[in-house]
């Protein structure tokens, strides 16, 4: 499986576009290759390199296995809550310095049945022994 942002710049950067400097809107991504068994997808986008512990700046889930496209600021699947426990995308916004921003897709065995606005900690725990695979993107920002 394989996870692809047709946007980002050279260097893997996430366009301003996408950041809090930007529109702050989320970014497009595609995916490729889901594997067979796969009835629903799960994607996250951390920053491990956030001051005090990973932030978690967007989470879709239920997304449908034969989805290939997600759009930019995408609102057709349930989206989770982010680290300031709001629903829906925060844009990247480093206090300082260069951080990476993670994105993994996760191609699970059901749907979670989840409501709209699951913490990342209850996705986690809903998916656990159901992930068939996964897929990592990581981009780079700096303000």
């Amino acid at each position: 499986m394989e996870l692809e942002c047709p946007a980002l710049e050279r260097g893997n950067r996430l366009p301003v576009k996408y950041t809090c400097k930007g529109e702050g809107i989320s970014p497009p991504l595609r995916i490729k290759n889901v594997p067979e068994g796969a009835e629903s997808l799960v994607m996250v986008m951390l920053d491990p390199d956030a001051p005090l512990k990973t932030f978690i700046h967007w989470l879709l889930y239920d997304i449908p296995s034969d989805v290939r496209y997600i759009e930019e600021d995408e609102k057709r699947y349930k989206q989770g809550r982010n680290s300031l426990y709001r629903i829906g995308y925060f844009p990247p916004c480093p206090p300082w310095g260069e951080h990476r921003y993670v994105f993994t897709l996760y191609a699970i065995d059901k749907k979670l049945d989840l409501e709209e606005g699951a913490t990342f900690r209850r996705v986690k725990k809903y998916m656990k022994n159901h992930i068939i695979q996964s897929a990592e993107l990581v981009t780079v920002f700096k303000k």
